[in-house]
């Protein structure tokens, strides 16, 4: 490949930061683009992230239920610091997950009783809020953080090559010209190969899918339409009127994904009609070199050295089987041509449009009929075979059909359009008055420059030849046989070809996005750095901002990523400074001693010390309770079982007085609150 897209971006290439997809604003097309291996990492560590903040919020809920509980039943509503407070403050302050929780207080549900009321109202909305936590974290988040942050955002990405230009191959030596011609046929296959698999087709694939911007750019076809050229070239008659194709007015950003909101889109329109020729009226057949030799000659304007425009030896089908498709082209701008390969007479001359002429060779393949002979004029055979009645020979060995093509561009910010022009028409001239952004300015560039190497119908004709013509695909050629096809097909055949410029085109702004593969080829320029001399900000808007997708790669919605770092780190780190948030603001301290007295390891210290197991320091702070001596930590190892812990309900209410908390009494009778 020359200059190709090969339907391939290269990773390299790829823009992997945070930027703005402009489907949405900038808040919600955020986005930070990785590989797909960099986001299975994200998600694992943002996995363990949210059970640490799942943590986080569960401790923050039971610190503020701890003291919720404690005020309810300190004596505003009369209610009595019964036992199955105390242990549901224990379970509150040594619980760990919500699980566990839940499970602690569905214990104590069922060791109280049942059937006992209060017992339900004061353990059930606890344990709901763990189940619902539980819940929440285990399920909703991880969903939706994976689908909304992530499988949500789609897998389109920015386009960043440093080979980014205006490339054109000149012709100037054979080694350019190799290329230059490689160049167009690598198009026209790339094209034809899309077309066939994504315009004709609605079968799903990666390529049609998930790769360019629109799978297919949406048109109309209107099929009663005036002939574009001078009566007296038309093949006119009520049966066969000029075909035209139209697109929708496209959008820059929707269509061809050229990144940018609202404010600094482009529209573009593209017209092709297509008419059958009078090739008989321009016809003139001339005796050959050879004896016997026939040639039949097109005069619709001279070609180089010619004074023909096509032209066919009846020794041809002799030497050579199938069919044989050409065409011509004269391209105008501003008035005047610019490009031609003929010089077309004045009935197919026009100003404000490019011209193609394509010739059909058919070499005198018999045509199968359905119905009868066949009357489409591109095809036209009604001379039935003396061999096989079913098979009919063609009426001419040539028929031509005449297309033009025309662009309209549109500011859609203020409704301001161009006439319908040709593609090499000076664009940033017509539109200077516009008052377009800079983006807009560049869009126009980019659209100039790919409309000029794409050109109009002859140039698909170029490229591929007969392998253009739909008919030998479809219904296609057996044994030198045309099989069956309809009285239309002309009109087939030119839909296909428009559909193939069209291809060009979103491929052509892919190539300009990536460049070449080998920029060092003879005959490469990239014309971008002339075009833009002086202007940077061009360069940066024209290399920066097309879109592909690319199935290797995957976004995270940058806003949302944020917030939930931002989230979960403040649920990871406000519950270790909860105590001291909670003291800086002037609550009460007794809800915070109440809560430390809580604290297992505390009460294990203040249990143990009262049976005159170990004395421990800090038992009078908010902080863990220690042995006074190391050695007393070994106290009660030798026989492998745990000291007594005798006067267990002295003890009791000695903690009670001190700390204002209270072990849980014994197990109560069902029914004892």
């Amino acid at each position: 490949m020359v200059s190709s897209v090969n339907f391939y971006v290269q990773p390299e290439y790829v823009h992997r930061r945070g930027w703005t997809n402009w489907n949405g604003n900038a808040i919600t097309g955020g986005q930070i683009t990785m590989t797909k291996d960099t986001a299975e990492l994200l998600n694992i560590f943002i996995g363990i992230f949210l059970v640490f903040a799942q943590a986080g919020l569960w401790d923050l809920i039971k610190f503020w239920c701890f003291i919720l509980n404690r005020r309810l039943r300190k004596g505003t509503t009369s209610a009595p610091r019964d036992p199955l407070f105390r242990q549901q403050q224990t379970v509150l302050r040594s619980g760990g997950s919500p699980v566990s929780l839940a499970i602690a207080y569905g214990k104590m549900w069922k060791a109280w009783g049942w059937s006992e009321w209060e017992v339900i109202s004061r353990t059930w909305p606890l344990i709901g809020a763990a189940t619902l936590s539980f819940g929440i974290f285990l399920v909703g988040v991880p969903f939706i953080t994976a689908w909304v942050l992530l499988d949500n955002q789609g897998v389109e990405v920015l386009i960043r090559s440093p080979n980014c230009g205006f490339w054109t191959a000149v012709f100037t030596d054979t080694e350019s010209d190799n290329t230059a011609i490689t160049i167009l046929n690598n198009q026209s296959w790339e094209a034809v190969s899309y077309v066939d698999s994504c315009y004709n087709s609605d079968a799903p694939s990666t390529l049609c899918d998930k790769f360019l911007p629109q799978r297919r750019l949406p048109t109309f076809e209107w099929s009663a339409t005036p002939c574009p050229f001078d009566v007296d070239v038309c093949l006119h008659t009520n049966d066969v009127p000029a075909f035209k194709m139209q697109t929708e007015m496209l959008d820059s950003h929707k269509d061809f994904g050229i990144n940018a909101p609202h404010s600094d889109r482009i529209q573009i329109q593209r017209t092709t009609i297509c008419s059958p020729l009078n090739v008989t009226r321009f016809t003139n057949i001339t005796k050959g070199i050879v004896t016997g030799e026939e040639i039949t000659g097109v005069y619709f304007g001279p070609v180089t050295g010619e004074n023909y425009t096509f032209a066919v030896s009846n020794l041809e089908k002799l030497a050579t089987s199938g069919y044989h498709l050409s065409a011509v082209s004269n391209y105008v701008a501003n008035g005047t041509t610019y490009s031609s390969t003929f010089t077309p007479i004045k009935e197919l001359t026009l100003t404000n449009a490019d011209v193609s002429v394509i010739f059909l060779n058919n070499n005198g393949i018999p045509i199968r009929g359905i119905d009868g002979p066949i009357t489409d004029p591109f095809f036209s055979a009604t001379t039935p075979s003396p061999y096989d009645k079913r098979f009919y020979y063609p009426d001419s060995p040539i028929t031509a059909i005449g297309c033009t093509d025309q662009y309209v561009f549109g500011n859609p910010v203020k409704n301001q359009w161009t006439d319908p022009l040709p593609a090499g028409t000076d664009w940033a001239n017509y539109t200077k008055d516009w008052g377009l952004t800079p983006l807009q300015s560049a869009t126009i560039a980019t659209f100039t420059w790919a409309l000029g190497q794409t050109g109009a119908i002859d140039r698909v004709i170029m490229g591929l030849e007969t392998e253009a013509l739909l008919a030998k695909k479809y219904p296609g050629v057996f044994a030198g046989f045309q099989n069956p096809i309809s009285d239309s097909q002309w009109k087939k055949e030119v839909d296909y070809w428009f559909k193939n410029g069209l291809a060009k085109l979103q491929l052509q702004l892919i190539s300009i996005a990536t460049g070449p593969p080998d920029p060092k080829l003879p005959g490469l320029q990239n014309a971008l750095p002339i075009i833009s001399y002086g202007r940077d900000d061009l360069v940066d808007k024209i290399c920066g901002w097309q879109k592909v997708y690319n199935v290797e790669f995957k976004n995270y919605h940058r806003t949302g990523f944020i917030v939930l770092v931002v989230i979960g780190s403040l649920l990871v780190l406000v519950p270790i400074l909860a105590q001291w948030i909670y003291t800086a603001f002037g609550r009460p301290d007794e809800n915070l001693s109440s809560w430390n007295s809580y604290e297992p390891l505390k009460l294990m210290g203040i249990v143990s010390e009262d049976a005159s197991q170990h004395e421990w320091r800090n038992r009078e702070h908010d902080e863990i309770p220690a042995a006074e001596e190391i050695e007393l930590l070994m106290q009660g190892q030798d026989n492998g079982e745990p000291p007594a812990l005798e006067g267990v309900r002295t003890v009791r209410e000695e903690i009670v007085g001190r700390h204002g908390v209270a072990a849980p009494d014994p197990a109560p009778q069902a029914g004892q609150v």
